[in-house]
């Protein structure tokens, strides 16, 4: 077996681990499975803390209220037994009365208004703020009865309960002097896994939830404990792996996936991921670039990108990446229709089209990339040389991104949008034709995402966004690539499973043994 440069440094590592650190073997008598994250969870909340890597664990501690089962395209109760409209801005739920919190103590319609309280009061600073305004004020009516009162109606309201609202304790709430700290000290929900001990060093601890009584074909805990250690470098991790360390680590780049595949002790899980890499290109000359106004030089710039040679040889996750035709998923994603596809690749055609636009020389530009995404903005960049575009590749991490994002400093940028925290395509298409986002103005995506979001029926909402994805990709606004799969490094005992009810995503609940 041939080894890459990093794999070697790997197995040095590994054995300087194994002397250091003398890690046990792997748990699965015990079952005890333990797995890497980049970065320590200072805190663990879907409220303070929505980040991606952080949601695979806390989605199966905290229950929302309902779910939506995107394979079939319908809400499932979880902790409710009835919803309704009262009025347009009106929502009565009445919960479920079996429900055991993690404190012990039973849910009622208190632990519901204290949940819904808390991202919506205005002394309380979370990111994302916005997405909770649309919820004016809860009201209990009973021990098991609630009401939502919105201030205007909301087409999405039950899609947001069921992605953004879990249940939290109320009586841990009123115990804290600062409510912020709910993710810090308790973290108790309803979920089939509880948090039994959490430092930021060492990670978290959690246990299986004997008294879940949650909806178990949509909630699951296959593996007794978990323990999620923060192992900052992918080196490192690997490195714990191989020394018996750690179980599974999450995201490994490609090369190395590879020569742990080639052990007969690790396995390599390439799962279907709701994220995807795009382009796009300034089309209303916000930055001081402005060849892109043109369509034909947009034109030219997509029919230059062979997609699928760099979903082939760049992007790590062979047969699981997915050559993305839309900025949205039709399956698994709320919403989501369109019937005219990229342009496709041509580079004769982009010469041709780039010269008939007066660029026969071709020019050059700076390509802004948020850094995870470098190499494929390096592949890109040395794709378009072939037709004369000569992009310098400037990486950026997410703080700079943004700022030069609302600057209108982005010639063309290339970046990763993930989905899978609230896959509707009126949101999607939100990340970029809004306020500072916007690159291309075009009144007639405005006027429709408006109407669509006070669309309530996901098939007329589909109906409606369909022009908006088509004119996307007709006038070259953006060119979604493929999708980013989670590659997953794993020891043998471990196998990675399908979501319940979540198209394209993993989760701890995901994780079993053979």
């Amino acid at each position: 077996m041939k080894t890459s440069p990093a794999f070697k440094g790997l197995l040095m590592a590994g054995a300087a681990a194994l002397l250091l650190a003398n890690p046990a073997s792997a748990q699965k008598s015990n079952d005890t499975l333990r797995m890497a994250s980049n970065d320590p969870y200072a805190i663990l909340s879907p409220y303070d803390l929505p980040l991606d890597e952080a949601s695979l664990v806390y989605n199966q501690v905290y229950s929302p209220f309902l779910s939506y089962d995107e394979y079939n395209g319908k809400f499932v109760p979880e902790l409710l037994k009835s919803w309704k409209h009262i009025s347009p801005t009106i929502l009565e739920f009445e919960l479920r009365e079996d429900i055991t919190l993690h404190t012990g103590k039973n849910m009622t319609a208190d632990d519901a208004v204290a949940s819904i309280e808390y991202p919506i009061n205005p002394k309380t600073k979370i990111r994302g703020k916005g997405r909770y305004k649309w919820v004016q004020r809860v009201e209990k009516l009973g021990t098991y009865k609630f009401r939502i009162h919105l201030g205007k109606p909301y087409a999405l309201d039950l899609f947001s309960l069921a992605y953004r609202f879990f249940i939290h304790d109320s009586d841990v709430y009123k115990s804290l002097e600062n409510q912020a700290d709910y993710g810090r000290v308790s973290m108790a929900s309803a979920g089939p896994y509880k948090v039994i001990s959490n430092d930021r060093n060492t990670g978290y601890v959690l246990k299986r939830f004997d008294k879940f009584n949650g909806k178990k074909s949509i909630r699951r805990a296959p593996i007794g404990t978990i323990k999620i250690i923060p192992i900052g470098d992918t080196q490192t991790q690997v490195a714990q792996l191989m020394t018996g360390g750690i179980d599974v680590v999450r995201n490994v780049p490609r090369d190395i996936a590879k020569n742990l595949a080639a052990d007969p002790r690790f396995e390599i899980s390439n799962t279907l991921s709701k994220q995807y890499t795009y382009l796009t290109m300034d089309k209303v000359g916000r930055s001081k670039f402005k060849m892109f106004m043109n369509k034909k030089v947009r034109m030219a710039a997509v029919m230059g990108i062979d997609r699928a040679a760099i979903a082939r040889e760049i992007v790590p996750g062979g047969s699981s990446v997915k050559i993305m035709q839309a900025m949205c998923f039709k399956q698994g994603t709320s919403g989501c229709d369109y019937d005219v596809e990229p342009y496709k690749y041509d580079p004769a055609q982009a010469k041709r089209l780039l010269a008939e636009a007066g660029y026969p020389d071709g020019f050059d530009l700076t390509m802004y990339v948020h850094t995870p995404s470098k190499d494929i903005a390096v592949a890109i960049a040395g794709q378009w040389r072939r037709i004369g575009i000569r992009a310098s590749i400037t990486p950026l991490p997410i703080g700079a991104y943004v700022k030069k994002r609302g600057k209108g400093e982005l010639t063309a940028f290339v970046g990763a949008r993930p989905t899978a925290s609230f896959p509707e395509a009126t949101n999607i298409l939100g990340g970029f034709f809004s306020g500072g986002r916007d690159y291309w103005k075009e009144p007639s995506i405005i006027s429709a995402m408006k109407i669509a979001f006070n669309t309530a029926d996901p098939t007329e909402r589909a109906k409606i966004l369909k022009p908006v994805h088509n004119m996307v990709n007709q006038e070259a606004f953006i060119l979604p690539i493929a999708t980013s799969p989670w590659v997953y490094a794993h020891t043998k005992d471990v196998k990675i499973g399908k979501h319940q009810f979540q198209v394209n995503r993993v989760t701890i609940s995901d994780l079993f043994w053979k």
